[in-house]
């Protein structure tokens, strides 16, 4: 098939998607990656007409942020493994951070010239829930290298690119900087490029490790203390279990408020920040309470740093990773029982906040969907343990049909459904 043809076969199946999302796609052209990344873009809600992605950083904002970024020291190396060779091989050379903010975007002129119209720029925003289906944004959802070619984008700006890329990690802390990306016509993406832009982010993660180590080689003076992690490589929220509140931010560990806490993970799920009204509506039923949300956000700013939060609109200015979206990472990744280690039930439970408790039974209802279509016992017999399951008569009949032919269990198990029905 080619490539024109193939475009269209699935710019048609994702038609189809669109207007029926329960119905299989066709397998042997919508790749199992694609599609799960369909499903997620329209749960998010991404319109799929979209040209263009949201510009998310003003140039001034961006420099300075950019400057300060861990990445920021890795790029001469990023441009002498793929940027030095883009003009010659036809890509575009981008590098993000671990919310999909493209900070740097370099190569091909031409093909630049032409990624502005879709605002594959500095400065913009390309996560899925921004943009939907891209490899910036769905590597960075999945934590793996990803390749996405022309026609598997989820919006329509896109769809006649391909593109390959690879997330970031740093090498002591563990966490997410950010996603190095190849961009360019049909035949980008590839197993060669997936592998080169695979062994770019290998080589930064190891520069990284160097950074860290005193210099002992040839004469130089070693310091008298190793380095430390590069700045700003993002803070950590707990919103699961008993260490809900949790925040790991530069190299310290702050326990919020259930208030600070909900604020927090409000502004982790909107990159592009909320303002002090659309903040009242996710924090209150009824009434109008902005002299409240802006005192709380005063007093999370002296919790947290004055570098750590800006204005208009309110925004972290640091990639927050959080329980819940490990888990949504295991859960994509098809790592069941991992994810429902992790899982130990509803995330800040009794919160009155409309906001929060849509996020939780968003939340919710994915995990047990992924429980009800594994079928696993482990799996099913902690959540039917989980007061989120006890009363799951769904649950309990997938566990009768999983567990052994009149086995102890399974009879345990068909009794509880009999009460519940």
């Amino acid at each position: 098939m080619s490539s024109l043809k193939r475009i269209g076969a699935l710019a048609a199946a994702q038609e189809h998607f669109l207007a029926a999302p329960t119905s299989p796609l066709p397998g042997d052209l919508v790749r199992p990656v694609v599609a799960e990344s369909w499903k997620r873009s329209v749960a998010l809600g991404v319109d799929p007409q979209t040209e263009a992605a949201p510009l998310d950083m003003s140039e001034s904002d961006l420099a300075q942020y950019r400057a300060n970024h861990p990445l920021a020291a890795m790029m001469p190396l990023i441009r002498r493994l793929l940027t030095e060779d883009a003009d010659e091989a036809g890509h575009i050379v981008a590098v993000g951070d671990a919310l999909g903010r493209l900070l740097w975007v370099e190569g091909h002129h031409r093909l630049r010239s032409r990624a502005e119209q879709m605002h594959f720029v500095e400065g913009s925003l390309w996560s899925e829930r921004a943009t939907g289906t891209n490899a910036p944004g769905t590597a960075l959802a999945l934590g793996k290298a990803v390749g996405i070619s022309a026609g598997e984008h989820f919006g329509l700006g896109a769809r006649t690119w391909s593109c390959v890329a690879a997330p970031v990690y740093h090498p002591l802390t563990g966490d997410l900087l950010g996603v190095i990306d190849l961009t360019g016509e049909a035949d980008v993406a590839g197993p060669r490029t997936l592998a080169l832009v695979r062994a770019c982010a290998a080589a930064v993660e190891a520069g990284l490790q160097l950074q860290s180590w005193p210099s002992k080689q040839f004469g130089a003076p070693a310091p008298s203390t190793v380095m430390p992690p590069p700045r700003n490589p993002g803070a950590r929220l707990r919103l699961l279990g008993p260490e809900a509140g949790s925040l790991e931010v530069e190299g310290r560990t702050v326990n919020l408020s259930r208030r600070h806490t909900e604020l927090v993970w409000l502004l982790a799920s909107a990159p592009n920040g909320l303002s002090a009204q659309a903040l009242d509506v996710a924090l209150h039923d009824e009434g109008e309470h902005l002299i409240t949300v802006r005192a709380e956000i005063n007093r999370l700013r002296r919790v947290l740093g004055p570098s750590l939060l800006s204005s208009r609109p309110y925004r972290l200015n640091v990639p927050v990773r959080t329980d819940v979206s490990q888990v949504r990472r295991a859960l994509a990744e098809g790592r069941l029982e991992q994810a429902m280690e992790q899982f130990t039930g509803s995330p800040l439970p009794g919160s009155d906040a409309p906001g929060i408790r849509s996020m939780t039974d968003e939340f919710v209802c994915e995990v047990r969907e992924a429980v009800l279509a594994g079928g696993q016992v482990a799996v099913l017999e902690h959540w039917v343990s989980l007061s989120e399951g006890s009363e799951d008569a769904a649950a309990w009949q997938a566990l009768v049909d999983a567990l052994p032919a009149n086995s102890p269990r399974q009879a345990l198990a068909r009794a509880r459904l009999t009460r519940l029905l």
